[in-house]
C-alpha cells in the first residue's frame, strides 16, 4: 500500500500532466482562431482582426480558470516540500515543484503571444541603448551560466536602436536563455553590429546546433523540436512576436554540431 506522503504527490503530477495537456490544446484552438482556414464551400473568411479578438476572448476566460489551479498547485507542492518525506516522495515533490513551475511560465508565454497579435500590449518607443541592455540581461543569467560553467559574455556597443525597451529587453532575455538551456559546454556571446541602416543585435551559442530537418520548426512551439524543450519553444517564438511588433526581424541561423545563431534586425536610431 503507497503511503499517504507517496499518494499525494502522485495525484499532484497527474494533475500537472492533465494541465499541460490542456495548456498545448489551447493553443491549438487559439492557433484555429486566429487564423481560420479557408476550405472549400466554407462561409466567407472570418475578417483576422476579429479572429485574433475571439482567440484572445476566449483565453482570457479559459486562462483565468488555469491559472488558479496552476496556483493552487504550486502552494501545495511547495507546502509538502516542508513535511517530513521518504527520500523517493521528496525527489517526486522537487520534480513536481519544478513541472509546476514550467508549466506556469509556458501558460504565461501563451498568454503574451495572444496580447501581441491582437494588440493589446502598448508599446512605448523610445531610443534604446544596446549596450545597457546586454548589460543588464547578463547580470540577471550570470549566476545559472556560472552554475553551469556555460562562458556568458557580451561585446559592449554604443548602439541605439528604437524600440520599446521593456519588451526588447524580454525578447533578448527569452533568447538567452534558450542558449543557454540548449548549451551544454563552451559559452554565449552576445553582440550587434551595423549592417548599412540596419543595427543586427545577434545571441550565439557552442551548442550541438539543430538539424537541418528540424531548422523549420524552431519558430513553431510544441513541434517536433519544441518537444526538447521545457518551454515547448514558447519562449523564441514570443521573441519573434516581440520583434515583429518593434518592425524588426528574427531570424534563426544553424549548423548541425556548430552551434546557433538568433539574430534581430531594427532600423539603427540615429540622432537629428
Amino acid at each position: 500500500m503507497l503511503s499517504l506522503s507517496l499518494v499525494s504527490p502522485l495525484i499532484i503530477v497527474w494533475f500537472l500532466v492533465l494541465l499541460g495537456s490542456l495548456l498545448w490544446a489551447l493553443w491549438r484552438v487559439y492557433q484555429c482562431m486566429a487564423c481560420p482556414r479557408e476550405e472549400a464551400g466554407a462561409a466567407p473568411e472570418i475578417d483576422q482582426d476579429t479572429g485574433s479578438q475571439d482567440a484572445l476572448a476566449f483565453l482570457s476566460v479559459v486562462g483565468h480558470d488555469l491559472r488558479q489551479p496552476l496556483q493552487a498547485l504550486s502552494l501545495y507542492s511547495a507546502t509538502l516540500a516542508t513535511h517530513e518525506l521518504q527520500p523517493n516522495s521528496r525527489q517526486l515533490v522537487a520534480g513536481m515543484e519544478t513541472a509546476a513551475e514550467t508549466l506556469s511560465l509556458q501558460f504565461e508565454d501563451v498568454m503574451a503571444i495572444a496580447k501581441l497579435e491582437s494588440g493589446r500590449i502598448a508599446f512605448d518607443l523610445k531610443p534604446v541603448s544596446l549596450g545597457a541592455l546586454m548589460t543588464s540581461t547578463v547580470a540577471a543569467w550570470l549566476g545559472e551560466a556560472h552554475m553551469r560553467s556555460i562562458h556568458l559574455r557580451y561585446v559592449p556597443t554604443s548602439i541605439k536602436v528604437w524600440a520599446d525597451e521593456a519588451q526588447l529587453a524580454r525578447a533578448l532575455d527569452k533568447l538567452v536563455s534558450h542558449a543557454l538551456r540548449m548549451t551544454e559546454e563552451g559559452g554565449v556571446l552576445i553582440g550587434c553590429r551595423r549592417r548599412g541602416s540596419q543595427v543586427w543585435l545577434e545571441v550565439r551559442d557552442t551548442s550541438g546546433g539543430v538539424a537541418p530537418e528540424l531548422q523549420d520548426l524552431v519558430f513553431k512551439p510544441f513541434s517536433t523540436y519544441g518537444q526538447r524543450l521545457p518551454d515547448r519553444a514558447l519562449g523564441i517564438v514570443l521573441a519573434q512576436r516581440i520583434v515583429r511588433r518593434l518592425g524588426g526581424n528574427l531570424v534563426h541561423r544553424s549548423r548541425d554540431g556548430r552551434g546557433s545563431v538568433f539574430t534581430m534586425s531594427f532600423e539603427r536610431y540615429t540622432a537629428k
